[in-house]
């Protein structure tokens, strides 16, 4: 699917940190630039910080500090819900990879 065809839209997402691919199931999808409720910066920041954590774990706590988390909503009353859902982000990618 790409981003030429009337009607469909391009699942990558290039950044300076890789290529991000969007699962079709988060449609309408919505270009990051566009998402006027997204900080960059500070999602960043959580992605970083949640990795830097999951690094300072064995596997086995990092597995499940990563799932436990993942398995709470986040809080509504987040402050920095940009930051969360980096943090968030991370886990899910680490999840998502450690299975294998």
């Amino acid at each position: 699917m790409t981003g030429t065809d009337e009607g469909s839209f391009d699942l990558d997402i290039i950044t300076e940190h890789g290529v991000v691919t969007r699962l079709p199931t988060s449609f309408p999808i919505v270009d990051p630039e566009l998402d006027g409720h997204l900080d960059p910066d500070l999602f960043q920041r959580g992605f970083d910080d949640a990795n830097d954590r999951l690094c300072g774990f064995p596997p086995p706590w990092a597995r499940h500090h990563a799932s436990s988390t993942m398995a709470s909503e986040p809080d509504p009353d987040d402050d920095e819900p940009s930051y969360t859902r980096g943090y968030r982000a991370a886990l899910y990618g680490y999840l998502r990879h450690s299975a294998d």
